[in-house]
């Protein structure tokens, strides 16, 4: 009779819960794009971007411009020796070189702070939402939210979809 009773009790402890338990999905792509903060952030990132760019192409532009001389150097080295030393030939060649790997810098240290501009322009943006999404879950009683870009099925009889109360939270 106990461990009847005690069976019981578990079955009803662990039925009840699950049918009352929300879930919810959104879809924060489509928040993030109507956001007119993304719009201004992504400005910046295309004005920072592009004086990057044009930094870089200067460099490659600098880059050709050295190793067109050399290479006519080195033609003229053949016909007439005396006028291209070995000596500044390898001065041009380290000089060449070392503006290769200036290059490769550049590029890496451009990648990284463009990559730390995006991060720096998009948190606020994220923790707006992110708290958007949680007075909506809260307000809804909502024991999940999850991102629908993230889930490879949702059951949307189960599931609702709250990307339009979140975007009328944040006033889209």
């Amino acid at each position: 009779m106990k461990k009847l009773l005690i069976v019981l009790i578990a079955l009803v402890a662990l039925s009840v819960p699950s049918s009352a338990q929300k879930f919810g999905h959104i879809t924060s792509s489509e928040i993030i794009d109507n956001m007119p903060e993304t719009k201004a952030a992504r400005t910046t990132l295309e004005t920072e971007s592009k004086k990057l760019e044009d930094q870089l192409q200067a460099m490659g532009a600098e880059y050709q411009s050295k190793m067109q001389a050399y290479q006519e150097n080195i033609q003229l080295a053949d016909k007439a020796p005396e006028k291209w030393s070995p000596a500044l030939r390898a001065d041009k060649e380290q000089e060449i070189m070392q503006l290769q790997e200036r290059i490769q810098r550049f590029q890496e240290n451009a990648q990284q702070s463009m990559q730390q501009k995006q991060a720096e322009l998009l948190k606020p943006i994220t923790d707006k939402i992110d708290a958007a999404i949680k007075k909506v879950a809260a307000a809804g009683g909502y024991v999940y939210v999850m991102e629908k870009a993230n889930v490879l099925y949702i059951n949307e009889s189960i599931s609702v979809d709250l990307t339009p109360e979140v975007k009328k939270e944040l006033g889209l």
